[in-house]
């Protein structure tokens, strides 16, 4: 009886001495994981800070912000091709950066549509600390029920909100649209009526950069602006995800 015991207090022994084994492998893995992704972030925020001739600092680039990463590639990228105009969905950081990289270029414009005040007057607030505003136009307008084609599968039209359209007024020749709103939480597929809504006044040689792509709602943006509109679509594995839409 006391050997049958033995026995068994052994074989538990040895099956929690494995699964000890496996969760502290598991935990080891993700705490890698997790230090590969921040120092890539940092390392972005490195290169990002050389690349800036701003004098003060970005705001935080966590929480909705985009982050590092994404923002250097934006940087980067605006200055390789100089583009004349910019327009971004929700201001904030990348603000700061794609004025920046314009004012480094000599040329271009970016306009900024957003639907709250109080994030427009702290951006603004820094573009004319840094003297940027001149490269930028922030437009602000209340979110309003949007009417025209959309992803949502809810029946409720209602549920559908997008910018007013009179802050998109006088706006042509987009060359570069980077969609960063409105929040997910707005509604289902809260981004969707971005490329309904303004693609009529992209430029024959535009290009769509959707950021949060690590969340299936936007790739599945995507994915639909890609078949409806004839866009290639790429996506790219940055920490919270990049897709760029690109014209055949």
């Amino acid at each position: 009886m006391i050997e049958n015991i033995n026995s068994a207090l052994d074989s538990l022994g040895e099956i929690l001495s494995k699964e000890q084994k496996k969760h502290f492998d598991k935990v080891t893995s993700d705490l890698i994981i997790v230090q590969n992704r921040l120092y890539q972030q940092l390392e972005s925020l490195s290169w990002l800070q050389r690349r800036l001739s701003i004098k003060g600092s970005l705001p935080p680039l966590r929480g909705w912000a985009m982050s590092p990463d994404i923002l250097l590639r934006l940087h980067t990228h605006i200055m390789q091709i100089q583009p004349k105009l910019v327009v971004e969905l929700g201001c904030g950081a990348s603000t700061v950066v794609i004025a920046d990289a314009l004012r480094q270029n000599g040329c271009g414009k970016l306009i900024s549509l957003e639907h709250l005040q109080d994030y427009a007057n702290s951006t603004l607030s820094i573009l004319e600390g840094e003297g940027l505003s001149p490269w930028v136009t922030i437009r602000v307008g209340q979110l309003e029920t949007w009417k025209g084609e959309h992803f949502n599968t809810d029946k409720d039209d209602s549920s559908c909100y997008w910018y007013s359209p009179e802050i998109t007024e006088h706006i042509s020749e987009i060359d570069l649209l980077v969609v960063d709103g409105p929040p997910a939480a707005t509604c289902q597929y809260a981004r969707y009526p971005a490329l309904p809504a303004l693609s009529d006044l992209l430029s024959p040689d535009a290009e769509i950069w959707v950021d949060d792509t690590i969340r299936q709602e936007e790739q599945d943006i995507c994915k639909q602006w890609s078949e409806r509109f004839d866009f290639i679509l790429e996506f790219y594995a940055l920490e919270k995800g990049l897709g760029i839409l690109r014209r055949h």
